[in-house]
């Protein structure tokens, strides 16, 4: 690695996305984080934010859990200066630039999900989160690990349902609340005027944000426990199934939840993650090790384009000409989203439990290991790296003036980052690319020791032991080529 100057993403899912309305809500303001990877689109992309070299600015402990009590994807949003994450048992704001607690409100014991910001008519901030569903955490599983794509950790301890709440963002006062069919690991999703929510029975329910009153509800037959995408044209969710049936992708129309088309692909993989919908394309990468392009009007499917090994299940990043996608194993994918062709990777070579986050000058990745990672979003190189503490880092939240991760194990909360005015970039490539010249001189500069170790070692033994006397042993030896001309003890044959 060499400076360079400073030029400037378990177990089960999470959000929901809301759907287009002319009603209560107004539009939020660009490139605000009000949602799961920024908004009901999932795109994971801002053009306005801090670029590395960053700095550690403060660390505060939630009750997000530790790798033995979590569940669910445990995804801050920013608003109003705070970033907001829903606990296991509160939902707490914090201050993106100090680090300090602005406000706590209990909750009902239930999977960490992402909360949803949303502006209402006056200019009053509304906040909505999923509570309640039970201890639905990795300690009820054999193994302690930090979430997964599916949202299914340990067994829920009783037969609970979860219930969607709304509250004033500055006075924390309840709007309304209204229980939903079963356990919820989506969280919720607005735009426009409604939120949408789904639940692991397989149904999906849109509300009304300003009176929290059922719109319309349907059931997709099966499990969805992942974010659902949204848009003005629908809204798009991951469905699969416990029978061992192909996963599917379902478009909802906005206006009744009537299904417009369902995209099941010929594929070996049992799970669908997250959906990412942008420019009239959804991608969503498969447990086949895939990641594919679907039309957003007709359900047909544009191209799959394949990884090395199965996603982690979260929503690809997505800008204008990228996708961004990571592999369980730390390999961070840019993809050509028209073509699917793959323009660079890079391995990290360590777990990754969340998405992919762009920037305008970076794409960041939360390593499970507990680095942060910038790389080049042109080349894939990777530019800025830094531990931010023991525990895996799970997902990340932008705001123009600061960088937000949630990390759970021993120090479980939220960690803020700001621009390192005194940093330095690096230069590292992908230990997976191999560059014939540098390979050749490192072999070579790696040898000039070794030879040089080899030489003054002969010279040593042979100042002690003298040279080497190679004595050869007396073998009987044909004189003639006949019987008679044999020398030696042994008769002839």
């Amino acid at each position: 690695m060499r400076p360079r100057p400073i030029i400037r993403s378990i177990p089960a899912a999470i959000l929901v996305a809301g759907i287009a309305s002319a009603a209560a809500a107004s539009a939020q303001p660009a490139g605000s984080w009000t949602q799961y990877q920024g908004d009901s689109k999932h795109g994971g992309f801002v053009s306005v934010s801090p670029a590395p070299p960053l700095r550690l600015v403060w660390q505060t402990a939630t009750g997000i859990g530790d790798e033995t009590h979590i569940s669910g994807l445990p995804a801050p949003v920013i608003a109003g200066g705070d970033a907001i994450i829903v606990d296991r048992q509160d939902v707490t704001a914090i201050d993106i630039v100090s680090g300090t607690t602005s406000w706590t409100v209990p909750r009902e014991l239930g999977p960490s999900t992402p909360a949803a910001v949303a502006v209402r008519d006056g200019g009053r901030t509304t906040v909505l989160y999923i509570e309640g569903g039970g201890e639905r955490s990795s300690s009820g599983s054999a193994s302690a690990t930090p979430p997964s794509p599916s949202g299914s950790g340990g067994p829920v301890t009783a037969t609970a349902r979860s219930t969607l709440v709304a509250i004033d963002a500055s006075s924390r006062h309840k709007l309304w609340q209204q229980r939903l069919t079963d356990v919820s690991t989506t969280g919720p999703t607005v735009e426009g005027g409604l939120a949408v929510v789904g639940t692991d029975d397989g149904t999906v329910t849109a509300f009304d944000l300003a009176s929290g009153k059922v719109t319309w509800h349907q059931d997709l037959g099966d499990v969805v426990d992942t974010p659902i995408a949204a848009d003005a044209q629908g809204v798009y969710a991951s469905v699969h199934s416990n029978s061992r049936q192909r996963p599917s992708v379902v478009a909802l129309r906005e206006t009744d939840g009537t299904e417009a088309w369902r995209y099941t692909p010929n594929t070996s993989g049992l799970v669908a993650g997250a959906p990412t919908v942008s420019a009239g394309t959804v991608y969503v990468t498969l447990s086949d090790g895939t990641v594919r392009a679907v039309a957003a009007d007709t359900g047909v499917e544009r191209w799959a384009s394949r990884l090395n090994t199965v996603a982690a299940g979260g929503a690809p990043a997505v800008s204008d000409d990228a996708v961004v996608v990571v592999d369980t194993r730390g390999e961070v994918y840019r993809i050509d989203p028209a073509t699917g062709a793959r323009r660079w990777d890079f391995a990290l070579n360590t777990p990754v439990y969340g998405p992919a986050v762009l920037t305008g000058s970076a794409v960041l990745i939360a390593g499970g290991t507990g680095e942060l990672s910038a790389l080049d979003p042109g080349t894939g190189d990777r530019i800025w790296r830094q531990s931010l503490g023991v525990g895996p880092l799970l997902t990340i939240a932008v705001a123009p003036r600061a960088i937000v991760v949630a990390r759970t194990g021993a120090s479980a909360g939220l960690v803020g980052l700001a621009p390192d005015p005194n940093g330095v970039l690096i230069d590292e490539r992908s230990p997976t690319i191999v560059v014939p010249g540098s390979l050749a001189l490192d072999w070579a500069l790696a040898a000039i020791p070794l030879v040089a170790i080899l030489v003054l070692a002969g010279r040593f033994l042979v100042a002690r032991l003298g040279p080497p006397d190679f004595e050869q042993e007396d073998l009987p030896v044909a004189i003639g080529t006949g019987s008679d001309d044999w020398e030696g003890d042994e008769e002839p044959i």
